[in-house]
């Protein structure tokens, strides 16, 4: 049974390709233990912080909102930044940590969020400063034995790392692999240190210790796309092209618009002999290069807007390229700036699906139902969600209801008459 998507103005129109619900985490620097709140009001701030992590910045930030209207809460405006930051409102965000620092000037945590601030907008020397002052504050707690002054290890190479980024790009490449050996003596299982040093160390002209540097992150986290390509691209540069060609095609296999795989593969084929092969990825390459250009234009459109539309076109564009995290991301945001958006929400929740995530799908489909029963087209799509699991009689209720609000779609009353005959057999 082929069953489709159906998304408002095309965003989102995907065959259904099911697997096991999947639940979102994040893990958060210094999540503030909220000990100063009541009982009710630590479960709202909790409730926040899991909408936010979930990417319903709406959601969460009506629950902040509510809770900073009841107590002046440093763990609520910290909080707030957060979501203000990833929904790309900087100064707001900044505003909102500034607030939290007032309430107490050693909240850990907030001067790493505001380098990540800066960091965003490309003020990479503005960044470092702020976390050599989020790691200057971790030394003043530790040395005047702050009750709070222990630091998971990861949290603190998190730091380091960072700061080697921004020392990296401002092309300070000492300082970068200082603060990249800091984070691996820190934590040595994180496998984007590795990554990140072996560019840099490529970048110097050492090829042979980037290769083993970047093999190290493969085997740390040998899912990664970027921890293959790196591994893949440095193989070809350091002459092992039929390994360098079999690790670029596993790149391909889960991101086919990849613009470094496509380039990268098709140099190795040519100088394999295989010029057709290889004449096909790098066009492919040139092609991607074009759409990687509209996404860059794009997300400056959106990093300074405050509107939907921006958000929404960015989202487009990354789907078209494959960039499905990237583009549940900037619908997200999106929503934030138009939550009464109801072709959003129902392009979010088809994304959902398309990530493979079936139990937010479904629960962003009965929340829009709520809001407007009338919605044929979400009637559709969660009827085929119900379908694919086999939920054969509501995903006929769902189907009729659809048809009732649209009674000439041809395309419903197909599904519904091969639905029958699968009911049937």
């Amino acid at each position: 049974m082929v069953l489709r998507l159906v998304g408002y103005g095309g965003l989102v129109v995907a065959l259904v390709f099911l697997g096991a619900g999947c639940t979102k985490s994040a893990s958060s620097i210094y999540p503030p233990a909220a000990s100063a709140l009541t009982e009710t009001q630590h479960a709202r701030l909790q409730q926040a912080w899991q909408a936010y992590e979930a990417g319903d910045y709406g959601q969460a930030m009506q629950l902040v909102d509510s809770l900073l209207a009841n107590v002046d809460a440093v763990e609520a405006y910290f909080l707030k930044g957060r979501i203000l930051l990833d929904a790309n409102a900087f100064d707001q965000a900044a505003e909102a940590f500034q607030e939290a620092l007032k309430r107490d000037p050693k909240l850990r945590g907030v001067y790493f969020q505001l380098g990540h601030a800066a960091f965003l907008q490309g003020a990479y020397r503005k960044a470092l400063n702020y976390y050599l002052r989020e790691l200057e504050q971790n030394k003043i707690d530790a040395k005047a034995q702050h009750p709070d002054a222990s630091i998971d290890p990861r949290t603190l190479a998190a730091i380091y790392r960072q700061a080697g980024r921004a020392c990296f790009l401002l092309d300070s490449l000492e300082a970068a692999r200082r603060f990249y050996l800091k984070a691996i003596a820190t934590d040595s299982s994180e496998s984007e240190t590795y990554r990140w040093l072996a560019e840099l160390e490529e970048q110097e002209g050492r090829k042979d210790r980037a290769l083993a540097l970047a093999e190290k992150a493969l085997r740390l986290n040998p899912g990664h796309v970027e921890n293959i390509y790196t591994f893949g691209r440095l193989l070809l540069q350091n002459g092992y092209v039929e390994d360098a060609v079999h690790f670029l095609r596993l790149v391909l296999e889960r991101q086919p618009m990849h613009r470094g795989a496509n380039y990268n593969l098709g140099r190795a084929l040519m100088l394999t002999g295989e010029r057709e092969a290889g004449q096909f990825f790098l066009e492919r390459a040139r092609q991607i290069q074009q759409l990687s250009g509209a996404i860059a234009q794009a997300r400056l459109n959106a990093y300074q807007s405050g509107s939907a539309r921006p958000w929404q076109e960015l989202a487009a564009l990354l789907l078209q390229a494959g960039q499905y995290q990237e583009a549940r991301k900037a619908l997200d945001v999106a929503i934030f700036w138009d939550p009464d958006n109801l072709a959003l929400q129902n392009d979010r929740a088809n994304l959902a699906l398309l990530l493979g995530d079936t139990l937010d799908a479904v629960r962003r489909y009965y929340r829009l139902l709520q809001r407007d029963s009338t919605l044929a087209d979400v009637w559709l799509n969660l009827g085929v969600v119900l379908a694919a699991q086999k939920q054969y009689e509501a995903a006929r209720r769902a189907w009729l209801q659809a048809l009732r609000y649209r009674p000439d779609d041809d395309t419903l009353r197909q599904y519904l008459a091969e639905l029958e005959r699968q009911r049937g057999s």
